[in-house]
């Protein structure tokens, strides 16, 4: 049982894997809030029906009010999956993919009423192999989260931490990933390319334009310097290898790249 009671605040991707790991931990949480658009007054009830010591927030995907913080004298603390105060924002495990970053992390922070902002109660890093796709680091990253907040939250409830402001003036930022980002430059070199896939995997999915139908192309790799397509989805059709499309259309798999300006 848990020493001190909490409301969890968490939505997708991350917000269940840490549930998840925490009812294992048997430190489950009063309630759980996985709703973003709540308003604050909805969430203002929750929190006092319930009469938690603190809130846990991970990966919720908004940013908690002030008068939400006050209710259990600011002792918030939030799970983020990157070495802040590098990554802040809604997106840090796929911007981190996209960088081709060597090393990332998982931050323990205090919240305020800044997104990302507080002071750092803990970090562990995590190298990267720089072939990972978003799942994996999620689930990574988030376990790696959960046990640092069980190491470390008792004692931060007790006030018995110095915690660590952040060097704001070194901090980068992330931005919400929009359908539209998924259109692949083929003008960019390959290694970004093959990294963008990776990425998007999941949301919003990468894609071209082959003869003025889009194509998914759900994973890639580099050959000989070019991007080389391994799994693609076309329009309205099913997962399939890129020898199956191009065996549909009666062309060879270097007719579509050359197509493409990749040839």
């Amino acid at each position: 049982m848990p020493k001190y009671s909490y409301v969890f605040f968490g939505s997708e991707p991350i917000g269940p894997i840490a549930l998840k790991a925490l009812q294992l931990a048997q430190y489950e949480p009063l309630v759980v809030v996985d709703d973003p658009k709540l308003s604050t007054e909805e969430q203002i009830a929750i929190v006092e029906q319930a009469q938690p010591t603190f809130l846990l927030v991970v990966g919720y995907g908004a940013i908690l009010k002030r008068d939400l913080l006050d209710i259990v004298a600011g002792q918030v603390v939030n799970i983020h999956p990157s070495l802040l105060p590098a990554y802040r924002g809604p997106a840090p495990v796929v911007q981190a993919i996209l960088d081709g970053a060597s090393e990332t992390g998982v931050t323990l922070m205090e919240v305020d009423t800044k997104m990302d902002h507080g002071p750092i109660i803990a970090q562990v890093n995590h190298r990267l192999r720089g072939d990972e796709y978003p799942d994996e680091l999620y689930s990574i990253l988030t376990q790696k989260g959960v046990e640092l907040f069980l190491e470390h939250i008792d004692d931060y409830i007790e006030e018995k931490l110095d915690l660590l402001p952040q060097m704001h003036a070194e901090a980068t930022f992330t931005h919400f990933i929009q359908k539209e980002d998924g259109l692949l430059d083929l003008s960019r070199p390959a290694d970004e390319l093959e990294r963008q896939v990776r990425a998007f995997q999941g949301w919003p999915r990468s894609w071209v334009v082959v003869d003025g139908k889009r194509l998914i192309i759900d994973k890639a790799h580099i050959e000989d310097g070019k991007l080389r397509f391994d799994l693609v989805q076309p329009e309205n059709g099913k997962l399939m290898t890129i020898k199956e499309y191009c065996a549909g259309l009666r062309r060879k798999p270097e007719e579509v790249y050359t197509s493409l300006g990749i040839g």
